[in-house]
């Protein structure tokens, strides 16, 4: 019992008069974490999702209009000898892969834009993009605006990473790999609908689209185990799935596509899960292998948790299922090629899909547990995000490289030297026609060696030029150069080297370099601004983009033409430069 002790000198309280309004409660204002969980912050928030996909769009314009690799090889299988298109030539795979959705990508773009690798960029970015949406729209609705938006920027951070910028520069490639993953995510969102068969006709044209879609047939029988499906739902994809393997090991080719033959248990398994965890180092395999086991314990703990039973989440189940089997397909058939194959940067796609899930998974559970974790997931996954976008840097760097080396083969291509630049391009023989017929790129009038004036076939006088003296062992303050390699590659050569206008500010810069015959005709070309950080280190105060690839055909008459933005124009002879001493 407690009672008041009242001074007798106080006035006791006194109750208000029945007329008197009775005071209002001060009203706090909200605290800054309340504030957070705004919807229009979220949303805020949620345009983060736009800053990757611009830093990826800025990269294709980098890129360059050649294309790549395996597009010429489709190319002319799907063309006729008039330019018309060959359906045939859909039904072979490439490289063990069915490519019949973006064989005709490649059609269209050919087609319609002079086979420009930067126009099939841009398309990929667009299939990316709505891949992201799709998932945005499967997010759990009992995360709140804030978490769920966090988890978006994350998806577009990795769906964009520097990791995959192979997919979108080299347009080739994305056009089958994230058209696949678009695909099989829109089959998975309809079976989680109940749409199931919409969904195995989406996943049928997933197939069509590229190998790795073979893993949707279990993820579509797991969905319909976990949605408690009848029988008939639950053993329809499997046997589909059958029957599309066993279609692929009739078409597909018997060619030996490996490496060295590495059959055994632990090269399968450092493969594996290499793949599975490589968003999550830069360029180092045995911590991706630390990540990929890492990831799979904690799909394996969660299997367990009520919240990650939750009927909301069992599309993200699917999909892990997918992403985690394909990886399991990709290591199986790449074994043969090295215990770091698996950091290719082609294969960052199948990655992601096997990484996402298990953030939402996570993200579900956390905010179960104590629901003030809104903002702490939210940066969280945002954070993650950000450290698997930019631990592909390395990977990106050696992309860039690579596509500033790239004209070159449109060089050799229009010269008529492809055959000199080895598998990186069918035989010429069989290229060339079909190229030409489509006026297809390099073969139209886009096409320039970047001089400014000389082309392909143009005349120079020898007056017009004059002799490039080699760098000696100082830091050049006028204009110099030097050949470092001739190399004969049968029809042309490759030549290699360095030249520029000096160390000083504002010094003259190389425009193009050119390889020119003895009667000053123009017979081949190159690309020039190569970075060389060897010459930078040498030769202090030297900007670092002086290097420089050409290719033709060399006798004791050409000269190797270098061409300067001032319109100036120095030769080299087609040998090895002596220096003399290194400084």
């Amino acid at each position: 019992m407690t009672s008041t002790v009242l001074k007798k000198d106080a006035e006791p309280p006194r109750e208000p008069a029945d007329d008197e309004p009775a005071a209002e409660p001060r009203a706090e204002a909200p605290g800054w974490r309340a504030r957070l969980t705004d919807r229009t912050v979220a949303r805020l928030v949620e345009l983060l999702a736009l800053v990757p996909a611009i830093a990826m769009v800025i990269e294709v314009a980098r890129s360059g209009k050649l294309q790549w690799l395996d597009y010429w090889y489709v190319l002319m299988r799907i063309t006729n000898d008039d330019g018309s298109f060959r359906p045939s030539g859909l039904l072979t795979p490439q490289n063990e892969h069915p490519l019949m959705v973006p064989s005709l990508l490649y059609w269209l773009d050919a087609r319609l834009a002079d086979g420009d690798n930067r126009i099939l960029g841009y398309l990929v970015i667009v299939v990316a993009a709505a891949t992201v949406l799709l998932l945005r729209s499967m997010l759990p609705a009992t995360l709140p605006p804030l978490a769920r938006a966090g988890l978006v920027v994350a998806a577009s951070a990795l769906v964009f990473s520097l990791h995959g910028m192979h997919m979108f520069v080299r347009s080739m490639s994305g056009s089958a790999w994230l058209t696949a993953n678009l695909v099989v995510v829109a089959s998975l969102l309809l079976a989680s609908r109940g749409r199931w068969w919409a969904a195995w006709v989406v996943g049928l044209l997933a197939c069509a689209t590229y190998g790795t879609s073979f893993a949707l047939w279990p993820a579509l029988a797991l969905l319909a185990a976990l949605r408690r499906e009848r029988w008939f739902l639950r053993l329809v994809p499997l046997g589909l799935g059958a029957l599309i393997v066993g279609l692929w090991f009739y078409l597909r080719p018997t060619i030996w596509v490996g490496g060295a033959p590495a059959n055994d248990i632990g090269s399968l398994l450092y493969t594996f899960l290499t793949l599975v965890g490589k968003m999550w180092t830069a360029n180092n395999a045995g911590f991706a292998v630390a990540a990929g086991a890492l990831t799979l314990v904690v799909y394996v703990v969660l299997m367990s948790n009520r919240t990650a039973q939750q009927p909301e989440l069992r599309f993200w189940w699917a999909l892990a299922c997918y992403g985690v089997l394909a990886c399991g397909m990709i290591a199986t058939a790449r074994i043969d090629f090295g215990t770091d194959f698996g950091l290719t940067s082609r294969y960052s796609s199948l990655a992601v899909v096997a990484s996402l899930p298990l953030l939402v998974l996570m993200s579900v559970v956390l905010y179960k547990g104590l629901r003030r974790n809104t903002q702490k997931i939210a940066v969280t996954v945002v954070g993650i995000g950000v450290v698997g976008f930019t631990l592909g840097l390395p990977t990106a760097a050696e992309l860039r490289n690579a596509i500033k080396e790239h004209p070159l083969e449109a060089v050799a291509i229009r010269a008529g030297y492809g055959d000199a630049l080895g598998p990186v391009l069918p035989r010429e023989v069989e290229l060339e026609p079909d190229l030409r017929v489509l006026s297809h790129y390099p073969f139209n009038d886009s096409f320039s060696l970047g001089c400014g004036g000389p082309e392909l076939g143009s005349r120079i006088s020898p007056f017009e030029m004059s002799r490039l003296p080699p760098p000696g062992t100082r830091s050049p303050r006028e204009r110099v150069g030097m050949i470092e390699t001739v190399e004969d590659r049968g029809e042309a050569h490759l030549i290699i080297g360095w030249a520029t206008g000096g160390m000083h500010q504002g010094a003259d810069t190389v425009r193009c370099t050119l390889v020119v015959d003895g009667e000053g005709t123009v017979v081949g070309g190159g690309v020039s601004r190569l970075p060389r950080g060897d010459i930078n280190y040498t030769y202090w105060s030297l900007p670092p983009d002086v290097g420089f690839k050409a290719i033709g055909p060399v006798t004791d008459e050409t000269r190797i033409v270098v061409v300067y933005d001032s319109g100036a124009m120095r030769w080299l002879p087609p040998e090895v430069t002596d220096t003399g001493d290194e400084q």
